[in-house]
């Protein structure tokens, strides 16, 4: 039941949105908008592709994000996007690089006004409690780490043989500030090692 109330919040929220991308008077739920017209039906399909400006952008959905897009903003909300198709001739015995762009980045607008979407970092809970725990006893991020990494029953407290990171624990918040150390320390601990190898 809680499911459904926080989907129908959620529904809302994007039907509220709606209201931003087209002119007129939108019904209480959201829904319809009503616009009084001079009955020239093309208006409302002229109004669809309306924008004040384009600006050049790529998408960065798992991937290299080097397929470069068309984005036209309206109101400073992105109201469309379409592939961009000026890339450099590769020559006359090579295949041209055009069109580039999946589906996945044509609908990346989509995502970015989601209101279900990831805006702040995220680590798994317990090994959020084992590093701040460490940051109190340890001074450098490097030995922070090695006490967690080096004690095997803190790393398989936040580690479960064949379980996924994503799916395994609940996800602890952090801000900005504190998501790089924790997440480049790791990596500057082993790297030592790994070359020694």
């Amino acid at each position: 039941m809680a499911e459904s109330g926080a989907r129908s919040k959620a529904v809302e929220a994007l039907l509220r949105k709606g209201r931003y991308f087209t002119r007129g008077v939108p019904s209480e739920d959201g829904r319809v908008v009503t616009r009084e017209d001079s009955g020239r039906s093309e208006d409302f399909y002229r109004d669809r592709w309306r924008h004040d400006k384009e600006v050049r952008s790529t998408h960065g959905v798992n991937c290299t994000g080097s397929c470069s897009w068309r984005v036209f903003v309206r109101d400073g909300i992105i109201s469309w996007e379409v592939q961009a198709t000026d890339y450099p001739e590769t020559g006359p015995d090579m295949p041209a690089q055009e069109p580039r762009g999946c589906p996945r980045g044509a609908s990346f607008s989509w995502y970015v006004y989601n209101p279900a979407r990831v805006r702040y970092p995220y680590v798994r809970g317990r090994l959020l409690d084992l590093w701040r725990e460490a940051k109190k006893t340890h001074e450098d991020p490097v030995d922070a780490w090695a006490s967690i990494a080096d004690d095997p029953e803190k790393t398989s407290s936040y580690k479960v043989p064949g379980v996924t990171a994503v799916s395994f624990a609940l996800p602890g918040r952090i801000c900005w500030s504190f998501a790089p150390p924790l997440i480049s320390t790791p990596s500057r601990s082993t790297a030592p090692t790994a070359w020694e190898q």
